[in-house]
């Protein structure tokens, strides 16, 4: 208790600045007596070295401002200790505001849409994205100071402010895609074979984590990913007919019927059976706006020459 009081007075004079060297010593003892090794402050010693080289200075500067020939031989005998005093001090948040914040742990938000739902979602840095039906978007509340990195699973379009200082980067599968400011959209459900990238404005640039592969995409490039063969096919589009569904609109363009079924369940949350597995392959090309499913699949059916029947929620096809 008596050493508490005394290092308790002491530490009141140190940074009174009215302490006397031998004080000062006396907390460069205590300071390298602690245990530090666990903290994991640093990502590797040449990091480490170089903040605790910087706070050292800082460390001279504030308690030997008096440039005397002893007190600087004296600070040279105290360096080892002041890099454990260094340590602790960063610890403690003296020097918090000139350490990388990148060790600040993110708090995430979630947004989910079910069959049949959109929902739009302003990010912290005033981007928009529109997520589509059966879809989920993780985002942090706040965005680091580095870098904006979300995570989608299923469909969404996205408007993305400009910071050529902060990249924002979408997470979907094995691709990442990178922007600085732009508007696209991203389409990857799990059950879907193809993932798909279509660029409306700006440019995007897009790899396959953890590997070298990548693509960079101007406006009007669409980029189709195959997930089991990992073959990649870049084109030219209309990004009108890729975002559609944000105006209410279904547009099939040579699509493959299972495919556009697919797409058909998530819209209007209901289940399509094929069981004609030739039909399955058969492509068809559609614009429907804002219509019902019996609407809808009575075109298609036109169009495709199959047969179909409405039972609920439940579809047969044939």
């Amino acid at each position: 208790m008596q050493n508490r009081k005394k290092l308790t007075a002491s530490f009141r004079r140190l940074f009174r600045k009215n302490t006397d060297y031998r004080e000062k010593q006396l907390f460069a003892r205590w300071f390298i007596s602690l245990d530090l090794s666990e903290g994991q402050i640093f990502d590797d010693e040449q990091e480490e070295l170089k903040i605790k080289n910087k706070i050292e200075q800082n460390l001279h500067a504030y308690f030997f401002q008096v440039r005397h020939k002893t007190l600087l031989r004296k600070w040279y005998s105290w360096r080892p200790m002041a890099a454990a005093a260094a340590v602790l001090v960063m610890v403690v948040g003296t020097i918090w505001l000139s350490t990388p914040k990148k060790h600040a742990k993110l708090l995430f938000g979630k947004t989910i849409t079910r069959a049949g739902e959109r929902k739009i979602i302003t990010l912290s840095d005033g981007s928009v994205v529109t997520l589509n039906n059966d879809s989920q978007l993780k985002y942090p509340q706040i965005f680091s100071d580095t870098l904006r990195e979300v995570y989608l699973e299923g469909e969404a379009f996205f408007e993305v402010s400009k910071n050529r200082q902060k990249p924002f980067v979408v997470k979907t599968g094995k691709l990442n895609i990178r922007v600085l400011g732009t508007s696209f959209n991203v389409k990857h459900y799990s059950a879907d074979k193809v993932m798909n990238v279509v660029v409306a404005t700006g440019s995007v640039g897009v790899n396959v984590r953890g590997s070298k592969r990548g693509w960079l995409l101007s406006s009007g490039s669409q980029l189709l990913y195959d997930k089991l063969t990992a073959d990649a096919y870049q084109n030219l589009v209309d990004p009108a007919d890729y975002t559609g569904w944000k105006r209410n609109e279904l547009i099939f363009k040579d699509e493959r019927l299972e495919d556009i079924c697919k797409r058909l369940e998530r819209w209007y949350d209901i289940k399509i059976n094929i069981h004609a597995v030739k039909l399955k392959n058969r492509r068809i090309s559609l614009k429907q706006h804002n219509e019902s499913p019996g609407t809808v699949l009575k075109m298609l059916a036109i169009v495709g020459d199959f047969r179909y029947k409405i039972n609920g929620r439940i579809v047969e096809i044939w």
